[in-house]
């Protein structure tokens, strides 16, 4: 598990790494000698031309000490000094920058011609110190210095860039490489944020690992291998019951994929027994290739949906989940079957697509999630489900998933790139498996399933989630492996999630 730090949490870091015996100016010292090496790691610093835009705090500092280390490796560092230092020991460091010339804020054209005769561009302006709106003087050099064919480098975090949530100010600094000091941040890995990061180093300033495991972040990501071993061992003794058993609402005329892709998911991720509850006349369809589940053919509305019946209140009873929403479609029969569900539930609930949409158009249905669900919503059932545009939940997704999930008091899965999951008391769990080839209808059919087989198992649903968001990515980044994003297709999802297990158990 990785502990992603907020801006808050990285200056307690630096504090215990300070009582350790390490000097704040030692730690500029070896933050700013660390960003060297990683520069001259990537491109070599002898003979370049590098512009160093520094600003008035800690992360000018460092930039101060960066540009006498690339003098050292022979580089021609050159600083812009953003407004002048302010904090003390980036006074003291820009006071030892000796003959490296320092120049002020430069007008447009000088700063253009600047940026074109530049080999490398690093950006030192505001790091972990940076919120709102950028100054317009500044916005307009980090715009040309974006222009610019030279390499751009960003100290800890690109400036105009929120550390703590990933949001993004207009005119940001678009950096190719990102030094992280000390620790990484959320906005390492949430879009919008991560977008301007580039590649992304971990440096120290000093810091040890016992120092970061003291601080409790609620922010963390994790490695297909981690979250292989969040899934409950197989018992030896076990039978179909002892796996648990997922009831999966799913499907009506003309989504019977959406039923079998996700009926099919939760099967491959090891849930003992699936009983697929879908509209009667797919049950043919689906029943012609997928042998597994227990099908439960439901009547029908005139359009194809399933309609409640009373065989639904004791296969719930029996169930450890129920995945609802894949396909079910959004009209009335959707939306019935919905508030009967919430209303009359006996377990956990892993509740994606329509299942969202039906909520959103019966906003009193929000009031009986609570506890023991989990919605799995892309930006645009999030936005209809919480009222908010697809832009503003995409300009901040940390903070439109936490804000909902501790507003309906359950556990929030907003898919995409970088998917983020977040629990009512804060804890926020950001994925960094998956590729382009996840961008197909299908993909969150099968994601619920896998989430929903695990959570079956025995797995509390925020981790069931985590793992599933977690693996689903990992397998789509095996199949990129062995062939084109462009041909991924989500039940090649399922026929490698085999595969993907068997590498991780070992």
């Amino acid at each position: 598990m990785t502990h992603l730090f907020t801006a808050k949490e990285t200056k307690e870091l630096e504090k215990l790494t300070f009582e350790r015996g390490v000097s704040y100016l030692q730690m500029m010292e070896n933050a700013g000698r660390a960003c060297c090496e990683a520069i001259h790691g990537e491109w070599g610093a002898a003979g370049k031309r590098v512009t160093l835009l520094c600003g008035k705090g800690g992360n000018g500092g460092d930039g101060f000490v960066l540009a006498r280390h690339l003098l050292l490796r022979g580089a021609f560092p050159l600083v812009v000094q953003i407004a002048p230092a302010a904090q003390n020991d980036a006074v003291e460091m820009f006071g030892r920058l000796g003959n490296i010339p320092v120049i002020g804020l430069p007008e447009e054209s000088a700063a253009k011609k600047l940026f074109a005769e530049s080999d490398i561009i690093v950006d030192a302006v505001y790091g972990i110190g940076m919120h709102g709106t950028l100054p317009d003087a500044v916005r307009a050099l980090l715009e040309q210095a974006n222009e610019s064919p030279a390499h751009r480098v960003a100290v800890d975090i690109p400036s105009g860039v929120c550390a703590d949530d990933g949001s993004v100010a207009e005119g940001a600094f678009q950096a190719e490489l990102t030094i992280a000091l000390g620790c990484y941040k959320p906005a390492h890995f949430s879009l919008p944020g991560n977008g301007y990061c580039g590649k992304i180093l971990l440096r120290s300033f000093g810091e040890d690992a016992e120092d970061r495991v003291k601080i409790k972040t609620a922010a963390f990501t994790m490695a297909p291998k981690e979250a292989f071993e969040l899934l409950p061992p197989r018992r030896a003794a076990g039978n179909k019951g002892t796996f648990g058993m997922v009831l999966n609402l799913a499907g009506s005329r003309g989504m019977s994929g959406a039923a079998a892709l996700s009926t099919k998911a939760a099967l491959r991720s090891g849930a003992g027994l699936v009983k697929l509850a879908t509209a009667k006349s797919l049950i043919p369809v689906i029943a012609a290739g997928l042998y597994e589940p227990v099908m439960l053919g439901l009547e029908e509305s005139e359009n194809g949906q399933m309609l409640w019946d009373e065989r639904l209140d004791e296969a719930l009873l029996k169930a450890a989940v129920c995945a609802v929403g894949c396909g079910i479609g959004s009209g009335k029969a959707g939306c019935e079957l919905m508030a009967h569900l919430l209303h009359t539930r006996t377990c956990q609930l892993v509740i994606d697509a329509d299942g969202v949409n039906c909520m959103a158009q019966a906003a009193e249905l929000k009031e009986h999630i609570g506890p023991g669900a989990l919605l799995t919503p892309h930006p645009l059932e999030f936005s209809r489900l919480m009222g908010k545009s697809v832009a503003e939940v995409q300009r901040n997704r940390i903070a439109a998933a936490r804000e909902a999930a501790k507003e309906l008091g359950t556990v929030v899965l907003l898919k995409g790139s970088s998917t983020v999951i977040a629990h009512p008391d804060g804890r926020l769990y950001l994925n960094t498996t998956g590729n382009s080839g996840l961008a197909k209808g299908g993909s969150g059919d099968v994601l619920t399933g896998m989430i929903a087989g695990f959570a079956a198992q025995g797995m509390s649903l925020f981790r069931a989630a985590i793992a599933g968001a977690c693996l689903h990515g990992a397998a789509a980044d095996l199949l990129a492996m062995e062939r084109s994003e462009y041909s991924i297709l989500p039940s090649d999802l399922i026929e490698t999630l085999p595969q993907l297990l068997k590498q991780l158990e070992k």
